[in-house]
C-alpha cells in the first residue's frame, strides 16, 4: 500500500462487497463509514434491480444512496464534476428505465456503475484520505488493523514513530534507546542532540514554550498510550485505537519531511 492512505487492497474489497462493520471506520472519522455504505448499498441496489424489484424500492434506494452520495463528495471536496456526478447520473437513469421496464435501457448504467463510477468514488476518497494521515503510518498499521488487532495496530503506529525519530534525529538503533527516552534525545529542551523542527508546518514558527509542548506531547504519547498497551492487553474498539493513530499522526506531523516510503 506504498504511498496511499487507504490500503488499496480494501478499497478494491469495497468495490465488490460490503464490509464488516468495523472496518468501515478505516482510519478516518466518518468518511470511510461513508464511503462503505455508498459501496455496500449501491451494490444491494443493483442486485435488486437485476431481481425485478418493484419501482417504489428501487426509488427509495436510489434517494438513500444519493443523499449519503452528496455528503461524501462534499465532505471529501470532490466539486461538481468526476465520479460522484457520473454515479448520480447513472442512478438516475436507471432509477427511471427501471420504472419504464427498459432493462435494455439501464443495462448500460449497470455496467458504468460497477466499473467506472464506483473504483472513480473510492478513488477519490483514497486521494482525500493521503491528506489526512502519514503514508507511512498507515503502511504500518494497515495489516494489524485491517485484521481488526486494533492493539497491535497501536504498538505498530508507536514503533513506526520511533523509526521516524531515529531517522530524523539521526540515532543508531543499536544503542537502543526507545519510547520517552528517545523522545528526550531528539526533541528534549536540554538535550544536546535535539532537532529543529520546521519552520513551514501547519503551525508555522514555534516559540519556545511551543517547542516544549511538541515535546510533552510526544513524551506523554509515549509515555501514556505506548506503554499501557506494549506492558497489557487492552481491548481498544476501532474508534478508540484510532483516535491513538491520530495521536500518533500529529507527532509525526510536528517532525522535519522525512525519505520518501518505498
Amino acid at each position: 500500500m506504498a504511498g496511499r492512505t487507504v490500503s488499496s487492497r480494501l478499497l478494491a474489497a469495497m468495490a465488490e462487497q460490503p464490509l464488516p462493520a468495523d472496518n468501515r471506520r478505516v482510519l478516518s472519522i466518518s468518511i470511510y463509514r461513508q464511503l462503505s455504505s455508498v459501496v455496500s448499498e449501491v451494490h444491494i441496489l443493483l442486485a435488486r434491480v437485476e431481481a425485478d424489484a418493484p419501482a417504489d424500492e428501487v426509488t427509495l434506494r436510489v434517494a438513500a444512496i444519493r443523499q449519503v452520495l452528496d455528503d461524501l463528495q462534499e465532505n471529501v471536496s470532490a466539486g461538481p464534476t468526476g465520479a460522484f456526478n457520473s454515479l448520480a447520473r447513472h442512478l438516475h437513469w436507471l432509477q427511471r428505465y427501471h420504472r419504464e421496464q427498459k432493462p435494455e435501457r439501464y443495462a448500460p448504467d449497470i455496467i458504468d456503475i460497477r466499473e467506472r463510477d464506483l473504483p472513480g468514488v473510492i478513488a477519490a476518497v483514497e486521494s482525500w484520505g493521503r491528506q489526512i494521515l502519514d503514508t507511512g503510518l498507515v503502511e504500518a498499521v494497515t495489516a494489524s488493523w485491517e485484521a481488526q488487532h486494533f492493539g497491535s495496530a497501536v504498538r505498530d503506529a508507536f514503533i513506526y514513530l520511533e523509526d521516524v525519530l531515529r531517522e530524523v534525529g539521526n540515532v543508531d538503533p543499536a544503542i537502543g534507546l526507545s519510547g520517552d527516552r528517545l523522545v528526550t534525545r531528539v526533541l528534549g529542551p536540554s538535550s544536546s542532540s535535539a532537532i529543529t523542527l520546521p519552520t513551514d508546518g501547519f503551525m508555522g514558527h514555534l516559540t519556545r514554550g511551543e517547542l516544549d509542548g511538541v515535546y510533552n506531547y510526544d513524551k506523554g504519547a509515549f509515555l501514556l498510550f505506548r506503554n499501557a498497551t506494549a506492558h497489557r492487553p487492552i481491548p481498544y474498539t476501532a474508534a478508540e485505537a484510532e483516535d491513538i493513530i491520530h495521536v500518533v499522526n500529529l507527532c509525526l506531523r510536528m517532525l522535519p519531511t522525512r525519505r520518501a516510503v518505498v
